[in-house]
């Protein structure tokens, strides 16, 4: 008589683990996303010119200024509640705070990014040709995820709606790379010949940061769907 040995079964995370999993890093991303506007509100909230932080604008580019930051802080805060399980579960909720994130938050932050980098030349002409292009990347995006969820075609949307969510925090890592930046920018001082320039100091740590921010969050947004979603659209085309 022989007996069969049955190797214990390996464990497996539960479904309550795996959520924890999945939830604790939309919970980071979303402190991340709103600390920066705690900070950046307190100079507009109440709106007041002489409070701003860009120098040297009229009350029309004034106007402009404070619109796009209060729909930039609309997508901030509204653009992680959209990978929420719990959220994305909910159709009919899932669907209204994608309409605010894109109509209220990208759509006419976007828009409004184009005059204002326009009218405040105080970064420098290599910032406000890197917030134009990203106007533009971040409006197309968006647009490409609105339109993929009109057609049904949901995963193509998720895809896109993390290009555009990377572009959104791109706010975040502006500012996360303005400390480091500057640091690298401070020890070149000598070997540039800036000496006591502050114009020049802030032109390349404003044109730094704003082209950094948004091509690196694209390449890791980039770097993600293709180790996710890769392997599945190569066996579709094959």
């Amino acid at each position: 008589m022989t007996t069969t040995v049955v190797p214990p079964a390996k464990a497996t995370r539960g479904p309550e683990r795996r959520r924890r999993g999945r939830t604790w890093p939309l919970v980071l991303l979303a402190v991340l996303c709103v600390a920066p506007l705690v900070y950046l509100l307190t100079a507009y909230v109440p709106p007041e010119m002489s409070r701003s932080r860009v120098p040297e604008t009229d009350t029309f580019a004034y106007v402009l200024l404070v619109a796009h930051i209060f729909t930039a802080s609309v997508a901030l805060i509204a653009g992680p509640l959209q990978f929420w399980p719990w959220l994305r579960r909910r159709g009919k909720a899932h669907r209204w705070i994608g309409r605010a994130y894109l109509f209220g938050g990208v759509f006419p932050s976007a828009v409004l990014s184009i005059p204002v980098s326009v009218q405040t030349s105080t970064f420098g002409v290599s910032s406000q040709l890197a917030t134009g292009i990203f106007s533009f990347v971040w409006f197309g995006t968006a647009y490409a995820a609105y339109r993929a969820a009109r057609r049904r075609r949901y995963a193509d949307h998720r895809q896109w709606m993390i290009r555009n969510f990377a572009l959104t925090f791109g706010k975040v890592t502006n500012t996360l790379l303005q400390v480091p930046v500057y640091l690298l920018v401070a020890a070149q001082d000598g070997a540039l010949g800036r000496g006591d320039d502050t114009t020049l100091i802030t032109h390349d740590i404003a044109g730094t940061t704003s082209w950094l921010a948004f091509v690196l969050n694209l390449l890791i947004a980039e770097w993600y769907l293709q180790r996710r979603y890769g392997s599945l659209r190569a066996s579709r085309v094959s």
